[in-house]
């Protein structure tokens, strides 16, 4: 898993008017009760990779150290709502959907959310504020979307929805049909490096005539759709909307 940090500890903790100095301090006030610092770590949103700045410990030690607490360190990871891993240059595939029709949010809302396996989850997946992974500031930066090119979106849940589905418009436009049709051939129990590197691959190039018609193009996004909100809300850890999709399988 590869994830990546937009914004400093300091920067973060600043959000939350919390200086780096009294986060250290607590931290070592509390030193003995692990299930404490990883409370208040998850409950703030800050990383791993936060708490080694805060700290100067290293990441290792940190794990450890809560691994030791029967914690789990990888959850304070997924805090951005959007994607919890680093794209890289799939990074362009990620884009607000400004379509009409059939592939309007409109249309995709009214498709999807009769689908899932309760509309109740449908609505928290774009649930604007989280407390833990979005300070009520009315804006998500890069950090609380996990996408550097995407800063200072009002945070709304119909950004969220245009997000998740451009998104998805934009994963199927990169995909012909001979390209999806070895994802889908893909053995469940295959090697998960493999897949990856299919991934990888297919989403790389975008064609230059996109394979689908409209009316193709929105019953493959809102299948695709259906799949990952019933995946996010099915007990895993991963929190942000596009994890599970062929995004966040690329690069998890």
């Amino acid at each position: 898993m590869s994830t990546k940090q937009f914004i400093s500890a300091a920067e973060h903790l600043a959000k939350l008017g919390i200086t780096e100095q009294q986060a250290y301090d607590f931290i070592m006030d509390n030193v003995d009760q692990p299930d404490v610092i990883y409370s208040a770590a998850f409950d703030f949103g800050v990383t791993n990779a936060m708490l080694s700045e805060i700290t100067g410990f290293s990441t290792t030690v940190i794990s450890n150290y809560f691994e030791l607490a029967n914690l789990q360190p990888q959850k304070l990871d997924y805090t951005s709502m959007l994607i919890n891993f680093d794209l890289g240059d799939l990074e362009t595939l990620v884009g607000f959907n400004n379509n009409t029709g059939i592939l309007s949010n409109d249309s995709f809302r009214d498709t999807v959310r009769p689908l899932v396996d309760d509309t109740q989850i449908y609505d928290f997946s774009f649930e604007s504020v989280i407390p833990n992974l979005q300070p009520n500031d009315g804006i998500y930066d890069a950090s609380e979307l996990g996408v550097g090119h995407l800063t200072d979106v009002a945070a709304t849940s119909e950004n969220l929805e245009s997000l998740f589905y451009g998104s998805l418009i934009n994963i199927f436009k990169a995909l012909d049909e001979t390209e999806l049709n070895q994802i889908n051939a893909f053995p469940n129990d295959g090697n998960s490096e493999d897949f990856q590197a299919l991934l990888q691959q297919t989403l790389s190039e975008t064609p230059e005539t996109v394979s689908w018609t409209d009316e193709q193009l929105a019953e493959l996004v809102s299948n695709e759709a259906v799949d990952v909100i019933n995946e996010l809300w099915s007990g895993n850890e991963l929190v942000g909307t596009l994890d599970f999709s062929y995004l966040g399988l690329a690069t998890i």
